[in-house]
């Protein structure tokens, strides 16, 4: 399934915003993606929480990602700090082993910088309640009033089949699997995905960043569904703790170990398994990406 998000009203909502002010830099190339790594003798115990605090759906559900490419576009930001915000989400999906569509796709994950995030919120739910899918209408206003220098969201996608085809709704009733293949302890007979993602970005939170660091942060926001609201339990280092990190502290240059082996284990994660056995896989990811981080690092 292709989902593509007009961006006409986004474009004229984002209110006329000369532009936020990322520090710049040039344009990141596909050799570039620097890698922030960090000891740490605690990994399994600090791996578990970080995977449980950004990964915490039930057991009994399975979490959503990406199955078609990925299409990134930046919006509210001068063009040439717009297209190396893209460039750079580009280069995370690939490294994380997500598909990426070619020049010309249809956009399907947007990260929106704007001087009023909650103005914008608002404006879009009044206007175009049907970027936020199939959220009910508590869901979009607990989204229009969530607190914080960001909000992001996920547009579901129809279930795919054990099979990998797409479950189609019925005429006139609900989506029909047509699979014979039974459920397992271990394994459904179909599997969420994202159809499309947006993350609304407060201009003022990002004033002094890269491109590099906002296009990393806007990557762990959409390709995953992760909120940093959740890792106060957290000591780990990554770069979803940049928006928020008090001015003058020291803060990831770009996507950590930590941030590519979480997406990088939920995307290798078998296909129509449940949430613990998908946990299960991206703390085997983290931990991975860390411990090689850790021998390149000596």
């Amino acid at each position: 399934m292709s989902y593509r998000i007009p961006l006409g009203m986004l474009f004229g909502a984002v209110f006329l915003s000369p532009g936020s002010a990322l520090a710049q830099e040039k344009p990141p190339t596909a050799d570039s993606a620097q890698i922030v790594v960090q000891g740490n003798k605690n990994l399994k115990r600090d791996i578990a929480k970080f995977v449980g605090a950004l990964a915490e759906d039930p057991a009994t559900s399975q979490l959503s990602r990406f199955e078609d490419a990925v299409c990134p576009k930046a919006v509210g930001l001068p063009p040439v700090q717009a297209e190396a915000v893209a460039n750079r989400m580009r280069q995370v999906a690939e490294a994380a082993g997500i598909r990426v569509g070619k020049p010309g796709c249809r956009v399907n994950v947007v990260a929106i910088v704007t001087p009023d995030k909650h103005g914008f919120l608002k404006l879009l739910s009044d206007r175009k309640p049907d970027y936020f899918g199939d959220l009910e209408p508590i869901q979009i206003r607990r989204l229009v009033a969530e607190k914080g220098p960001a909000t992001a969201w996920q547009l579901q996608g129809p279930a795919i089949s054990a099979r990998g085809t797409v479950i189609m709704d019925g005429v006139g009733g609900p989506p029909m699997n047509t699979t014979a293949e039974p459920a397992t302890r271990l394994r459904a007979t179909a599997r969420p995905q994202f159809a499309a993602a947006v993350v609304v970005i407060d201009a003022a939170a990002v004033d002094g960043l890269t491109a590099r660091q906002l296009a990393d942060y806007a990557a762990m926001r959409t390709y995953a569904g992760t909120k940093p609201s959740r890792l106060e339990v957290s000591t780990a280092t990554t770069i979803l703790k940049v928006l928020e990190a008090p001015m003058g502290s020291e803060t990831p240059s770009s996507l950590t170990n930590w941030d590519l082996g979480f997406l990088r284990g939920l995307y290798a994660s078998p296909p129509n398994a449940y949430a613990g056995v998908q946990r299960g896989a991206i703390r085997a990811g983290v931990n991975k990406q860390v411990q090689e981080g850790e021998t390149e690092k000596n």
